[in-house]
């Protein structure tokens, strides 16, 4: 009986262990993340991207990843559980800038990355303040409009 019991411990810890080593492997996503790409005419976005993780429950609802740039259906990203959108991190994940980046006459249903952006955000936020139903509504929660420096462009 004793070895039984002295088995099962030793086996428990093995089984401990190699879990948290893997979880020691997940790639992190950050706190905060800065979106800027509109920078010459607004302050940058500071993205709470922890805040918004929690209230999305799935990384599928703000993130897609189409692999080696090919096209997939819808389901097949959009419906990514938390733990498959990690390990998807890991195994470097593409930023949204190297498909969104901009204008592409060759695929016209490609969004640019700030259309994207916006597509994403007025999922949960179109309604709050005037935001989607007049552009001042974009800088009265997210972006600062940069002051208009006279004679410099």
């Amino acid at each position: 009986m004793k070895k039984i019991v002295i088995l099962c411990f030793i086996f428990s810890i093995c089984i401990f262990s190699g879990a948290s080593l893997f979880a020691g492997n997940v790639a992190k996503s950050p706190e905060f993340a800065t979106l800027d790409s509109i920078a010459n005419k607004y302050e940058a976005v500071i993205f709470t991207h922890a805040k918004h993780a929690s209230l999305a429950g799935r990384c599928g609802s703000c993130h897609h990843q189409h692999g080696n740039s090919e096209s997939l259906p819808c389901k097949e990203c959009h419906s990514l559980t938390r733990a498959d959108f990690e390990k998807s991190v890991s195994q470097n994940f593409m930023a949204c800038k190297n498909c969104h980046a901009g204008i592409d006459r060759t695929n016209p249903g490609m969004p640019g990355l700030k259309v994207a952006y916006h597509q994403t955000c007025f999922q949960c936020h179109r309604g709050m303040g005037n935001i989607g139903l007049d552009p001042k509504g974009c800088t009265e929660i997210c972006h600062a409009k940069k002051e208009q420096i006279i004679g410099k462009k």
